[in-house]
């Protein structure tokens, strides 16, 4: 019987592995391809960002590029350490939602690092492809997750551990360090107080970064 339940184990894992072999590694039959540009026409009139998001299956089919090597120097050049090549194929096979828990599960704002994190001298800049391939476009496709998680409402509020809300924390800064911060003694359980001397939250990402790059809702 044991060995019977061990065969079985033997025979799923064997398919997932087969199936993960089939759906990725595409970077020798599939060029790289980043979103289209807006028209010039249509960004005459307007300051908002340049490039479009990618379809459903442009997302997929640039996840599947990548090559799911031994050593992810992607996530090892990552500040923040970003299990990318395990999102990157969630996203190949089609399991958005996953991809972008996975994805938020080491970083606070997935929706802004992919848009102005720069990614060219980060985790694509280390891809281990060879440069005659090009790289994945891992910021396109981490964009185009988030994107789609706030689409949808995955996008959900913080559920702390622990209720330690006698205890209140004061964070002077409301730009992405402070709020990371927040968000973070928040999952612990604490009542935080987000100070700034300004009348938006933000800092760099509001008064710093142009909305050409990082559009603003309001």
């Amino acid at each position: 019987m044991r060995i019977a339940h061990l065969r079985d184990i033997s025979v799923i894992l064997f398919r997932e592995l087969t199936m993960t072999e089939t759906l990725m590694l595409k970077f020798t039959g599939t060029p790289q391809a980043y979103p289209d540009k807006r028209p010039a026409e249509a960004r005459r009139s307007d300051f908002h960002e340049i490039y479009r998001s990618y379809i459903a299956e442009k997302a997929r089919e640039q996840a599947s590029r990548c090559s799911q090597c031994g050593v992810p120097f992607c996530q090892v050049h990552c500040p923040l350490q970003n299990n990318i090549p395990d999102w990157l194929r969630l996203t190949a096979e089609g399991r958005l939602q996953e991809a972008y828990e996975l994805s938020a599960a080491t970083n606070s704002m997935p929706e802004v690092c992919g848009r102005i994190c720069p990614q060219d001298r980060l985790c694509e800049g280390n891809c281990v492809i060879e440069a005659g391939f090009k790289s994945v476009t891992i910021g396109a496709v981490e964009k185009y997750l988030t994107d789609t998680a706030w689409e949808n409402g995955w996008v959900q509020p913080i559920m702390p551990v622990r209720d330690r809300s006698a205890q209140s924390v004061g964070i002077i800064g409301a730009g992405p360090a402070g709020l990371a911060a927040a968000e973070h003694l928040r999952l612990l359980g604490y009542a935080v107080h987000v100070y700034d001397r300004y009348d938006r939250i933000g800092g760099l990402l509001i008064y710093g970064i142009p909305g050409f790059k990082l559009e603003r809702t309001s």
